[in-house]
């Protein structure tokens, strides 16, 4: 085990009025609870983690898992690779919450990540990297916000009354796990996300429990009517948002995964490679939906694909 292993493992924590956390001495910084936006009278939150020597880019890291954002996932982070790896390697890690199922559906969850990049390029300096190397990262739900942020996501708004939202919320690379990116046809055609995941007795009805406001009602009202919930779940797909200017994206996936099928990254990077946009599907071999250590080539082809678009090594 390397030293920088055993300091995450022996965990001393400093905590002070500041919000900011000192983990193990020097092996990096942690602030939390840092507040980039907010959601109807809420705070939208997210973790910063800042090794002693950075490398000048950032990498957001969407904690979600099954459209549910929990700071209880923060501190697993330590216990995670990608992230260890990460860090190891200079980058500043941006572990963003967004607002969770029940509560809020899909159509408000995907407005989150935006303001988070825009905040983030907003004070880059204050984070000690620069703003045009961002990168996200994500898994299952994480994931397919992470490639909803990065081919939905607007240039500068220059009319916007916050300075914040004046900044584009574009990234520059993406490297995401076991995403969904087709609702409309996941794992087969012409066949819903949420009626694939009925299908494997997996509850996630709030996430797509879609509503529209009503000027007769002057309330939202419940979506319905399948037609214009297919709508629903096409406008929020990442792969119908693909266009030519999208950010480089690695895509790894288990060829076993039930429950959010190989089929969704593999059209995906059809897409991608059709508009012309550098992209890579790693599979990982006899894997379903998750799995505790990674497989060979597979830390080496993610920290790659951010070596590569974010520090052009």
């Amino acid at each position: 085990m390397s030293s920088s292993s055993k300091a995450l493992l022996a965990v001393i924590l400093i905590t002070g009025t500041s919000g900011i956390s000192k983990i193990s001495a020097a092996d990096f910084i942690q602030q939390e609870n840092i507040v980039y936006g907010n959601k109807h009278g809420l705070g939208l939150l997210m973790d910063v983690f800042t090794p002693e020597k950075q490398n000048g880019a950032g990498v957001i890291w969407v904690i979600s898992g099954g459209m549910i954002s929990s700071r209880r996932s923060i501190p697993q982070l330590s216990n995670n690779p990608n992230f260890t790896t990460l860090l190891n390697h200079g980058y500043t890690i941006f572990a963003v919450l967004h607002g969770s199922q029940p509560k809020f559906a899909l159509q408000e969850i995907v407005k989150d990540l935006p303001r988070a990049v825009r905040y983030i390029r907003y004070h880059a300096k204050r984070f000690g990297i620069q703003g045009n190397k961002l990168g996200v990262t994500g898994r299952s739900s994480g994931g397919q916000l992470a490639l909803f942020l990065a081919t939905a996501s607007k240039d500068s708004d220059f009319a916007a009354s916050d300075p914040i939202d004046r900044i584009s919320s574009r990234v520059q690379a993406a490297a995401v796990y076991f995403p969904g990116t087709d609702m409309v046809n996941f794992g087969k055609k012409n066949i819903t996300i949420l009626e694939h995941f009925h299908s494997r007795g997996f509850k996630a009805d709030a996430t797509f429990d879609f509503h529209k406001w009503s000027d007769n009602t002057k309330r939202f009202e419940r979506i319905e009517n399948r037609a214009d919930r297919i709508e629903y779940y096409k406008k929020l797909s990442p792969i119908v948002h693909i266009t030519s200017d999208d950010p480089p994206v690695l895509l790894i996936h288990g060829d076993k995964d039930k429950l959010v099928p190989i089929q969704q990254s593999r059209i995906f990077d059809t897409k991608l490679k059709e508009a012309g946009i550098p992209s890579k599907l790693f599979v990982a071999g006899n894997k379903d939906h998750g799995w505790r250590h990674p497989v060979e080539g597979e830390l080496k082809v993610f920290l790659d694909w951010f070596d590569l678009y974010l520090l052009n090594k």
